[in-house]
């Protein structure tokens, strides 16, 4: 099997050509207006799309997000850098696959039939379209998010706790799990959860419910916000 980010390069290659065919269209109309006598001011030249600023403008409150802008999934998620470190965001998670099993976790990979396969220790299963749309859209908000983290989720952090993440999804289609929003998993992990209802309906998290997670976290463990972003003992005077 091979990478699944391999088996876009072609499709990655025909997209740059158009891409370039359409810059060129364009930049030849702007100069014909010159030429006419239209002067006005020079295009900006368009963005270059990556995974971290492929949601810029679009409302991360949203109950939904627009991924059309980004690239595709990688294998295996990569890290966001923050404060001159990386933040893991770990890996694929599924809470039941479509043959039955639980709590699998690993890489994307393309399948010999061409089907996209979540290989993990042991074994690997198929997933579908809907799995791999959900992923992003959690991924790709959960990446858009961290370039400006919620002050709550930075404190908890700072303090040591729920540091890193990983991309789990319930898909109800196939059972239900016990995990249906942000959660989190022993005192280092954030669970970032999407669900796939079982009309194939994408929920993903939001940053009001990031903030309202770190929030909690943080009143559970008996931590409090400082002024200036910090954390100090809740009990303390």
């Amino acid at each position: 099997m091979q990478r699944l980010g391999s088996i876009f390069a072609v499709a990655g290659l025909s997209l740059a050509a158009c891409a370039v065919g359409a810059r060129e269209t364009s930049e030849s109309a702007t100069q014909h207006e010159t030429e006419q006598g239209d002067s006005g001011s020079e295009d900006a030249s368009s963005p270059e799309w990556t995974a971290d600023n492929c949601l810029d403008g679009q409302d991360m409150d949203a109950p939904d997000v627009d991924i059309t802008r980004c690239p595709s999934l990688p294998a295996i998620p990569q890290a966001v850098a923050l404060g001159g470190e990386n933040v893991s965001l770990g890996a694929w998670e599924i809470g039941t696959t479509a043959s039955g099993e639980t709590y699998k976790y690993g890489s994307l990979e393309a399948g010999d039939a061409g089907e996209t396969l979540l290989d993990y220790e042991g074994g690997s299963v198929a997933v579908n379209d809907g799995n791999l749309t959900c992923w992003a859209k959690g991924y790709y908000r959960l990446r858009r998010i961290l370039q400006d983290p919620p002050r709550e989720w930075l404190a908890l952090r700072a303090a040591h706790f729920q540091f890193r993440f990983f991309q789990f999804q319930s898909d109800l289609r196939n059972g239900r799990t016990r995990y249906r929003r942000i959660s989190s998993f022993q005192n280092h992990l954030v669970k970032w959860v999407t669900v796939v209802t079982e009309d194939g309906t994408c929920l993903q998290p939001t940053l009001g419910q990031f903030q309202s997670y770190a929030q909690s976290e943080l009143t559970r463990r008996g931590l409090s916000l400082d002024v200036d972003g910090g954390v100090s003992d809740a009990g303390s005077p």
